[in-house]
């Protein structure tokens, strides 16, 4: 293990110069957290959807679409939830497969997700007792994280989850953000079933999300340990943009949300500082939408909830990242790829990283 982790150390170092990581903290820069603190749009003011009850809202919003959404709900009324077992967990670190663990939580996610948007469209209450179920079903999993994941960050290094720790990723991610809507458009109706229901989710996804985010820094997508040498890819803004809706819907205490969004700010400093100065995506064209396009994601956020105080979007970087996907076309559906040594590369900096973070992790 020494010897592995000398040689990833020393590959490491070599790339110190090929990173050519530049300071630019350019969210920082635009506001203090005290600034943030002072512009926070508050209660979920910055909202641009109709309360549940605003039909015509609704309506108006949905337009063509409202029937086809409606009856792609309706497909999923008396979904049987799908139990995800530890031996379709611990597929992975026996055949790598992702796909016996993925599927089935994909399948239970994506009905969720149908039920949800149906209700909204509707507003009649007819899909509220699955998306109650969904709720509880969601509440009572271990965890959100996917198999493949989950070995990065548990202590164990184990893909059977461990109740012991949360552990913020990609799907843990996504999920938690459509649980947050879920919570800020229908905890009132879902009092009126039993108001356990709404208090259990929400309880989840302090414990799950909020928390870890606020009081950890040993992730390594947050990039906490700023140096040249710490490699940041996509998970960055993804991870970033989750976690500040969920704090965006979740929480009212001014104090507590400032110090959530100005932490974000911080760690997706860091993906910008890491992006080289010509905007190109390093993970190619094809990931453009997970990276890129999840930074423009946390970057609308950060706009809303600061009132426009926080914005990056006429910045020469990031006007130049958002032109890469077109750039990089060049007809017939084929993109330039120029990214693959250094992705190799990158990979071996992802291995040095998660060793490290085993060796040193507390959690």
């Amino acid at each position: 293990m020494k010897k592995v982790i000398l040689i990833l150390a020393v590959f490491a170092a070599s790339l110190m110069g090929a990173n050519a990581y530049e300071k630019r903290d350019l969210l920082q820069r635009s506001a203090t957290e005290a600034e943030v603190k002072a512009s926070l749009v508050m209660d979920q003011k910055w909202v641009p959807y109709p309360a549940y009850s605003d039909r015509n809202g609704w309506n108006n919003l949905l337009g063509d679409y409202r029937d086809n959404i409606i009856k792609t709900g309706e497909k999923c009324l008396d979904y049987k939830w799908e139990v995800v077992k530890a031996s379709q967990y611990l597929e992975f670190e026996k055949s790598g497969s992702r796909d016996i663990m993925e599927k089935p939580n994909n399948r239970n996610s994506t009905a969720f997700g149908k039920l949800l948007m149906a209700e909204l469209a509707e507003g009649k209450g007819r899909f509220l007792t699955d998306i109650m179920d969904g709720v509880f079903y969601f509440c009572e999993q271990t965890t959100w994280a996917e198999s493949a994941h989950l070995v990065r960050f548990q202590k164990s290094g184990r893909a059977i989850p461990d109740y012991r720790t949360d552990v913020l990723e990609l799907k843990q991610g996504g999920l938690a953000q459509m649980l947050s809507w879920t919570y800020y458009f229908l905890h009132d109706q879902l009092d009126k079933i039993d108001p356990i229901i709404s208090m259990r989710l929400r309880h989840e996804l302090q414990k799950r999300e909020l928390d870890p985010f606020i009081n950890r820094t040993d992730f390594w997508w947050m990039a906490w340990d700023e140096s040249p040498t710490v490699f940041v890819n996509n998970w960055n803004p993804w991870c970033n943009a989750n976690a500040l809706l969920c704090y965006m819907l979740l929480e009212n205490d001014r104090d507590k949300l400032a110090k959530a969004v100005y932490k974000s700010m911080i760690s997706v400093d860091r993906y910008l500082n890491y992006v080289k100065a010509d905007g190109a995506c390093e993970e190619g064209a094809t990931y453009w939408g997970h990276a890129f396009g999840k930074l423009f994601d946390y970057l609308q956020e950060l706009q809303m909830i600061t009132g426009g105080k926080v914005s990056l979007f006429n910045n020469k970087l990031v006007k130049d990242m958002g032109e890469f996907v077109a750039k990089s076309y060049i007809g017939n559906g084929y993109a330039v790829n120029f990214a693959h040594e250094e992705s190799q590369q990158d990979l071996l900096l992802i291995e040095y990283q998660r060793i490290k973070y085993f060796k040193e992790c507390n959690c």
